[in-house]
Formats: C-alpha cells, structure tokens, sequence
C-alpha cells in the first residue's frame, strides 16, 4: 500500500469517526432539548466546520471535532487503583481542556460560529458537581458552544452509556450533563 493510498484510507476512517461522534452527539442534544436536527458531512475542506446539522426550525450547527489530535489519546492520564472502586488520576483535565480550546480559538479564525466538542471513548463519567466546576473555569471561551462527547460503549463488557458535558452550552445551560 502506498503512502498516498494510506493518507486516504485515514482522511476517509477520520470522516467516519467524526460523523458517527457528531451524530452521537446530535442524537443527545435532540433528545435533552426536544430538537430536530439532522447531521450532514461538510465536503468543503477549507471549510472550519467538519460537520453540519440543519434542522428546519433552527439555525444550522457548525461542528468541529477534536478527535485523536497528538496527546488526546493520552488525555485522561492514567488511574491508580485506591482501594475499594476509587483511583486517582494522575493529570490536570481542567488544564489539558484549557489547552485544547485555546488552541481552537487560535486556529479557527471564526471560533464564535463554531462548536468544539472534544471527543473520546470509553472514559469514566463526570458527576454533576465536576462537569459545573470544568465549566465555571472554561465557560469563557470564543466558542459559540464546547461539549466533551464521552461516546457509549455497545457491548456486553462495557455496558457504558457514554456522556456529553457541556462546558459552554448554546442555550446557556452550562455544566449540566446529558
């Protein structure tokens, strides 16, 4: 296989991920708010928005998703076991959040029409009181909305419902969960 032939085969599984993980997060956002929205692939590459979702009711979503950059495959650190269920995470979340909106909102020259959602699998959940704490410190960001996208896991090991943390919502419910 040529190196071109790979460069294709990555461009074409990326695309794959990013829908699926978009559609995943349209499908909680539709049902946390009683939407509609649909989500369409952008096939414009100079475009800031890899994907969109239309609704006839509303205005279109622009989404970009942050999937697999250098270091994100690393992003939750590593847990040490603490006895009866609980472990220690030995990494700043908050910071390494910070990094990656930061780093958005310097590459997307139109960062306010855009919403980042920060995409992983098979991560632990966030409970309610650290979802609000992550958003209260990141909230103030460029980005027209910022969600963590914790996909689900459909098997019979890993009965895992995945998540979606709003750090700054669209509808200004910031820090819930859905």
């Amino acid at each position: 296989m040529s190196i071109s032939t790979k460069k294709i085969d990555w461009k074409v599984n990326k695309k794959r991920s990013e829908y699926s993980l978009a559609e995943y997060f349209i499908e909680r956002l539709n049902k946390a708010y009683n939407l509609n929205y649909r989500v369409i692939p952008n096939g414009e590459e100079a475009s800031d928005a890899d994907i969109h979702a239309t609704s006839e009711n509303s205005e279109t979503l622009n989404l970009q998703l942050k999937t697999g950059e250098p270091g994100l495959e690393h992003f939750w650190g590593t847990r040490i076991k603490q006895g009866s269920g609980m472990a220690v995470i030995d990494t700043n979340i908050e910071e390494l959040l910070d990094q990656i909106i930061k780093s958005g909102e310097r590459h997307y020259a139109n960062s306010n029409d855009l919403i980042l959602l920060i995409t992983e699998r098979y991560q632990p959940t966030f409970d309610d009181g650290y979802a609000l704490y992550i958003s209260n410190k990141l909230k103030n960001t460029t980005f027209k909305g910022v969600y963590i996208v914790k996909l689900a896991a459909f098997d019979a090991k890993h009965l895992y419902e995945g998540q979606i943390v709003v750090v700054k919502d669209i509808f200004g419910n910031h820090g819930n969960t859905f």
